[in-house]
């Protein structure tokens, strides 16, 4: 192999990840992808049991109404990433989840109604309500919860070139 290591993971590769049963596992996987970008996965694995239970085991009523206080409490916790950016934009993803089931009744029901517009409808819809996904985190999040995303694994493959093309 010709690449940098750790350039190229190809998802396309991997068995699709199974879907979270209920909204909170949703909301989990999303903070998961909020606390890992920048840093190091294996350093956000280590820690993700301290995480999870300083936030509340990611109930997303319990976190949507963290409030200054619990920031506080959270950024001196030796087990989580003390990012206060981070932590809000968790905080904030909670409440945006709360409007999803207001408007939707459930993550996976609203994940299904914009798809159905495209899969860049998607992902531009979850880069607007929730702090900290952008275009790759969204992708990373969708993948992460088992969510079908065909035609932008293609456009993927074809920016970055498959490590499995040929030609």
């Amino acid at each position: 192999m010709n690449r940098k290591q750790g350039s190229s993971w190809d998802m396309t590769q991997h068995p699709p990840m199974p879907r979270p049963t209920h909204d909170d596992g949703y909301f989990e996987e999303m903070s998961k992808v909020v606390f890992r970008a920048g840093l190091n996965w294996s350093v956000i694995e280590k820690k993700w049991p301290d995480i999870k239970h300083a936030m509340a085991n990611f109930s997303i009523d319990a976190v949507a109404h963290f409030d200054d206080r619990d920031i506080d409490r959270l950024l001196k916790d030796g087990g989580m990433i003390r990012s206060a950016k981070k932590i809000s934009g968790v905080i904030a993803n909670a409440q945006a989840m709360q409007q999803v089931q207001h408007e939707f009744g459930s993550f996976p029901t609203y994940l299904q109604a914009v798809k159905e517009q495209g899969e860049d409808a998607l992902l531009k819809d979850l880069r607007k309500r929730f702090a900290f996904l952008g275009e790759t985190t969204s992708i990373m999040f969708l993948f992460g919860v088992g969510e079908e995303m065909p035609q932008t694994l293609q456009k993927m493959q074809e920016m970055h070139g498959s490590a499995h093309s040929t030609g």
